[in-house]
């Protein structure tokens, strides 16, 4: 069978979406090795693929010196295997995949993490998000890096728009994916199967649990104290349950915590929205799709980047409401929630998704395809 190479940044969010592919392709007896931060070691390990993780990326960066250095290391890594591959596999925010394909002399797939890009969306997009991207490239590439790997004049956005393959999978449903009709047969969507935690050792009461039952959490990277507190004011004592994730945060450093909420580090996310009836997100893609394909109204509170694009098209699609993450207050945040859960038309919305997403193309069809690229 053939001798597949992934590539991504050390990521969740971009990273996560892409193991069921892995996974997939392993099944059908091909060869996968997968570059990545050894943060990553154990999710790709069990896919089966091969995980090598990058070179010269030593162990306790900061978040920024990782975003500073994950480029150059996993080009440098990519470009110092011996093995021959007959694809390369690439997540769309690292961009110079197309370019590595290109030394090797392989043809490529892009996946993307989010809703795809095209002039069409561009044109739609608020300075802000343009803004954003600019500072990407200044952070993980860099004039010096840029040219040393044959990347002198390229952007994100411009390599996004105009280094294209021939099979770009995105991971997200048809119907979220802003402008859907204006990408062409080069472009599939579908949602990723979803995948449960490797273990989880969180074990949660949900039959003390009193209903309805909201989760909350604003993803891996962004924690806050004052948040987790606003929560516990917002919703402690109320006549529901919460499941709190904190992040970063410890829970014991939260003080007393109201009975009716339980608050953890870490939760098995998809055990807990097949109870949940109200997911309060940060918006990230993973989640959101999670949320979707279980048909669960979302309290959309994005941050950056992506995520108030996702927002908007939560509160398009009727599956949910925005609110501002900061700054807000206990009350309106409680307000919120209650609407939601009393709105039936976003319930009935939000189970609609649902079967649209599970009526969309099969993933088994987007491994074929993968596999049709092969060299």
């Amino acid at each position: 069978m053939s001798n597949i190479l992934m590539i991504n940044v050390p990521y969740s969010g971009h990273t996560n979406p892409t193991l069921p592919l892995a996974a997939a392709l392993v099944m059908r007896e091909h060869s996968v090795v997968y570059i990545n931060s050894p943060v990553f070691k154990d999710k790709i390990e069990a896919t089966g693929a091969k995980f090598v993780p990058y070179s010269d990326f030593p162990a306790g960066l900061t978040e920024q010196q990782i975003k500073t250095h994950c480029f150059r290391a996993a080009f440098n890594t990519a470009m110092q295997l011996i093995e021959k591959f007959d694809l390369l596999i690439y997540e769309m925010f690292f961009y110079p995949g197309k370019v590595i394909a290109g030394k090797l002399g392989i043809p490529c797939v892009r996946q993307f993490s989010q809703p795809a890009w095209n002039l069409e969306t561009i044109r739609d997009a608020r300075a802000v998000w343009r803004l954003s991207c600019r500072l990407i490239d200044m952070q993980v590439m860099g004039k010096r890096n840029a040219a040393e790997m044959g990347m002198s004049n390229k952007t994100l956005i411009d390599a996004v728009l105009n280094d294209r393959p021939e099979l770009n999978v995105v991971y997200v449903p048809k119907l979220f994916q802003p402008k859907s009709e204006s990408f062409d047969e080069h472009y599939i969507f579908a949602c990723p199967p979803t995948r449960a935690a490797i273990v989880s050792y969180v074990e949660i009461p949900y039959g003390t649990m009193k209903k309805p039952i909201i989760y909350i959490s604003m993803g891996s990277i962004i924690s806050s104290r004052i948040f987790c507190k606003r929560c516990m004011k917002a919703f402690g004592g109320k006549d529901l349950s919460v499941i709190l994730n904190t992040g970063k945060i410890d829970p014991k450093t939260l003080g007393p915590i109201p009975a009716n909420i339980f608050a953890y580090s870490f939760v098995p996310q998809l055990e807990v929205l097949q109870k949940a009836d109200l997911f309060i997100t940060h918006c990230g893609m993973n989640s959101v799709n999670e949320a979707m394909s279980l048909g669960v109204p979302m309290l959309a509170m994005p941050i950056i980047n992506d995520q108030i694009a996702n927002a908007k098209r939560i509160a398009e699609l009727g599956i949910g409401m925005r609110m501002r993450a900061f700054p807000t207050t206990a009350d309106k945040l409680y307000r919120n929630a209650l609407h939601i859960l009393s709105d039936t038309n976003i319930k009935k919305n939000a189970a609609y998704v649902k079967e649209q997403i599970a009526a969309e193309i099969n993933f088994e069809d987007v491994v074929t395809m993968v596999e049709k690229c092969v060299k």
